[in-house]
């Protein structure tokens, strides 16, 4: 098939093409929706709570029950003597980091890469530490913020974490066509 082959068989389907690149111009016009690569987020949620003082072996944090985006989580304690406390980060029910002040303090054991930020500052007897995922991950059912102190004196904990919800074109878990979870948390 030479060249007189192909012109003959574009010769046939135009009248194909042509009502199909019309059919296209119409739906662009008619504001058909778009076709967006990636993942978009919904709008930004800053979620912020005091614990007030945290005797030592208590449990405090933060619990998010729904679907969304985890981008940083910020826990600020004042008081205590060892930095025994640990921050734990969970995304439906797995482990995503946990690390204690005492470790974190450390130079050496705090990250800044590409793909994870922890970081402690300590101003007088107010110590914050930072986890943030540039990258975000994403959660279909729970996040939890979990922070176990292990030293007397502290006088108060802060969690404040900032999420995600997903985007309102975003396949939420518990809709038809998805996996059955919880709806987006509010």
């Amino acid at each position: 098939m030479g060249a007189a082959g192909v012109s003959y068989v574009m010769v046939a389907f135009r009248p194909l093409l042509l009502l199909a690149t019309s059919v296209a111009l119409l739906l662009v016009q008619n504001g058909a929706p778009a076709c967006v690569e990636g993942d978009l987020r919904g709008e930004a949620v800053i979620l912020e709570r005091d614990r007030g003082a945290t005797a030592e072996g208590e449990r405090t944090g933060l619990q998010v029950l729904g679907a969304g985006w985890f981008r940083a989580v910020q826990v600020v304690k004042k008081g205590g003597a060892t930095d025994d406390t640990t921050v734990t980060v969970e995304l439906d029910g797995e482990p995503v980091m946990s690390t204690s002040f005492a470790a974190s303090k450390n130079l050496w054991r705090q990250v800044e890469s590409v793909n994870l930020i922890v970081t402690v500052r300590t101003e007088g007897d107010t110590s914050t530490m930072t986890i943030w995922y540039p990258q975000e991950l994403k959660f279909r059912a729970l996040a939890q913020f979990r922070v176990e102190v292990q030293e007397p004196g502290v006088e108060d904990v802060r969690v404040v974490a900032i999420l995600n919800k997903p985007a309102p074109h975003e396949h939420i878990p518990g809709q038809p066509g998805s996996l059955a979870s919880l709806p987006t948390f509010k």
